[in-house]
């Protein structure tokens, strides 16, 4: 390691003195290594400026979310549930699946995600300046959780999808398993398969989930870690693992869900309903979401995500609140949600409810009745919502609910990809035209500049470098 004579790029951050304190961050700086490495103190606030990190607007302050619902849509007005009414050519491309290799919004997130990667990294690597042997142990276990979050979503974007199953031998993304000082280094190297990329993610949540106390106030804690592996597992159909995962964060991490479900959005500090959520305060941290969602008055450029009748048509509830949770810009006529009104709240990335609509559907498909029956789990997601309980269910009740619970949030194109489903992408609507849930046109570039770099690196299918 050159620490005497390379510069590390991070961001140092103030501790928290309480839950209602802000972040503060100050000016990102240049620091020699060998000093900044050298103590505790140091290596500390690298894992802090992680989380400032991910908080920015092009990682998990909201637009990682962004992208997988413009994925999921069909990109056609007539059939669509939401539309892009933006000015952003670049997440234009992700909408009509058009994407090109030098989209500079997607090279944006590839680099920050593996900002991420090495910041934590860095923190692993110098983890031995650190004396406490708890904090230490605390401090990896964080660590491992925002390296897994951001691998996951690396392989999610940039992969074809994993197939249970199957192998799983397709090119994921390139696993960086040392912190990199030297960036004027040969840093050239191939893809690692999918299936090694989630053995990378897995055994790195199940190495948090160890190290991690059950309460860390708003940042990653043992159950946070445990939630994240539940969404893995449902990602990979293994489904006895996602369900107990699952299981374990309904029943032990002290989590309930918000009395109602507009309760569980637009707030700045954590609710009980929030297993993990990124801290935006007026300091630090861009909610995207908010951005892309909302009116102008609300923060937002006026809805250039808006809500399509295909979408409200599928409440069939006139008493569901998430049939109602909407409202009319009255400077454009557009339908927003009212999940994103604050441009300072917080953005979720994992909520309770997601856990029970995990435990349903994993339960269903194994045909088991851990912790709850699925019927049972769906009618306490449905009773929240003031929405009549269902008296039987169906596969297809379960993933429906789904929508109808997190849409907006994130899951679109992801639970299109588990469920090997399609988009119909035909004109009229008609079923002409579909993009299977592994075709090329779903999966992001890996961008130019890392091809130019990176001279052992493997372009994705239908893109020329």
């Amino acid at each position: 390691m050159k620490s005497n004579t390379i510069l590390l790029f991070m961001l140092f951050a103030v501790f928290f003195t309480s839950c209602q304190d802000e972040l503060n961050i100050e000016p990102k700086q240049r620091e020699d290594a060998s000093v900044t490495l050298s103590t505790e103190e140091g290596v500390t606030n690298v894992l802090t400026g992680t989380y400032a990190l991910a908080a920015r607007g092009n990682a998990y302050g909201g637009r990682i979310l962004v992208y997988a619902d413009l994925l999921g849509a069909t990109g056609v007005t007539a059939t669509t549930d939401f539309r892009f009414r933006g000015t952003f050519g670049e997440l234009r491309q992700m909408y009509i699946k058009q994407m090109l290799a030098d989209n500079v919004i997607i090279t944006g997130t590839y680099s920050r995600c593996y900002e991420i990667v090495n910041a934590t990294n860095t923190v692993i690597d110098n983890i031995d300046k650190v004396k406490d042997p708890a904090k230490q142990a605390r401090m990896i276990g964080e660590a491992n959780f925002l390296r897994s979050l951001a691998y996951f979503d690396l392989v999610r974007f940039f992969a074809k999808p994993y197939v249970s199953g199957q192998p799983n031998n397709q090119l994921g993304i390139v696993i960086r398993d040392k912190a990199i000082y030297d960036f004027n280094a040969d840093l050239s190297k191939e893809r690692s398969t999918v299936a090694e990329v989630y053995k990378v993610i897995i055994d790195g949540l199940n190495l948090a989930y160890t190290n991690l106390p059950k309460d860390n106030s708003f940042y990653a804690d043992k159950y946070a870690a445990k939630a994240l592996l539940a969404r893995v597992y449902l990602q990979q159909g293994n489904y006895a693992l996602a369900r107990d995962a699952a299981d374990d964060v309904i029943k032990n991490s002290g989590h309930s869900l918000s009395t109602k479900y507009a309760d569980a959005f637009n707030h700045d500090t954590d609710q009980a309903e929030d297993v993990f959520a990124i801290q935006i305060t007026k300091q630090t941290g861009v909610n995207d979401a908010n951005t892309f969602y909302s009116a102008e008055n609300n923060g937002g450029r006026g809805g250039d995500i808006a809500i399509r009748d295909p979408y409200l048509e599928k409440f069939t509830d006139p008493n569901d609140d998430r049939a109602k949770f909407n409202y009319v810009n009255p400077v454009n006529d557009r339908i927003l949600t009212l999940k994103f009104t604050d441009q300072f709240a917080n953005v979720g990335i994992i909520r309770l409810a997601e856990m029970y609509l995990i435990r349903a559907e994993a339960n269903f498909r194994a045909g088991t009745v851990v912790g709850n029956t699925p019927i049972d789990d769906i009618n306490i997601i449905r009773t929240r919502a003031n929405a009549e309980n269902l008296t039987a269910i169906t596969l297809d009740d379960i993933l429906l609910e789904r929508q109808l619970e997190l849409a907006m949030e994130g899951f679109s194109i992801h639970d299109i990809r588990r469920t090997k489903g399609s988009i119909d992408v035909s004109g009229d609507g008609d079923g002409s035209e579909l993009l299977s849930y592994d075709a090329d046109l779903l999966v992001f570039p890996i961008p130019i500049s890392e091809m130019d770099a990176n001279k052992k690196i493997t372009q994705n299918p239908g893109y020329s470098k």
